[in-house]
């Protein structure tokens, strides 16, 4: 059964990493861009880990309460019997779980992910085959241009400004949706003259329809 794709706001929640290697380092740069804060347990921490700035290194044995408090816990050590005891002790507590290589006893996965500053895709095959993730991240970050990021951040003013000047939610999806595709028809760059312009010819057409 496929894993149903929802994005989570994780900003100031606690997110425990368990594990000192390359799999816990993968897990934290996934991770680290979307304002968490990253506690990474391990007896031994690599060296890579502890130059990241922003999260905190604790060098010690687990003890497994202390993932009580946690908001995500991922099981990312060396040995897949503690992440699999891991995996038991936070699924029995509704804890949402990560557990390296181990989907059965994962409540949620890491995608692969591309960003394009506010927009974000996930991608993933529900641990099927990390391999053909990886070659449709390949395809899609080719696919999407860098310009997408500027753009969804304009966008995100021109809704604010739609919103409030704009009271029929079908014009203001329209006038939204006419600036998407301005647009993209000029290299994905949407100037404030061209955006306004579009804004002004719903606005009226808003004030046409109360009359």
């Amino acid at each position: 059964m496929p894993f149903f794709p929802m994005f989570v706001n994780i900003e100031d929640e606690k997110i425990i990493v368990l594990g000192g290697g390359n799999t816990a380092l993968k897990k934290v740069y996934s991770l680290i861009n979307f304002g968490c804060r990253i506690a990474v347990i391990a007896p031994r921490v690599c060296d890579e880990l502890k130059a990241i700035r922003g999260i905190s290194v604790h060098e010690m044995n687990l003890t497994l309460d202390v993932l009580d408090n946690a908001y995500m816990v991922v099981a990312a050590t060396n040995r897949p019997e503690v992440n699999d005891k891991i995996g038991r002790y936070c699924l029995d507590r509704n804890i949402p779980v990560n557990v390296a290589d181990n989907p059965a006893l994962s409540s949620f996965l890491f995608p692969g992910v591309i960003y394009r500053d506010e927009l974000v895709l996930g991608i993933t095959t529900g641990g099927c085959s990390p391999s053909v993730s990886k070659e449709v991240k390949k395809l899609v970050e080719r696919a999407i241009p860098q310009e997408f990021g500027p753009l969804t951040r304009k966008m995100a003013y021109m809704k604010e400004q739609a919103d409030y000047y704009i009271s029929d939610r079908t014009l203001r999806e329209m006038a939204l949706d006419d600036m998407v595709k301005s647009a993209v028809e000029n290299r994905y760059v949407l100037d404030d003259k061209h955006a306004n312009k579009i804004l002004e010819r719903y606005i009226k057409e808003d004030k046409r329809r109360k009359r």
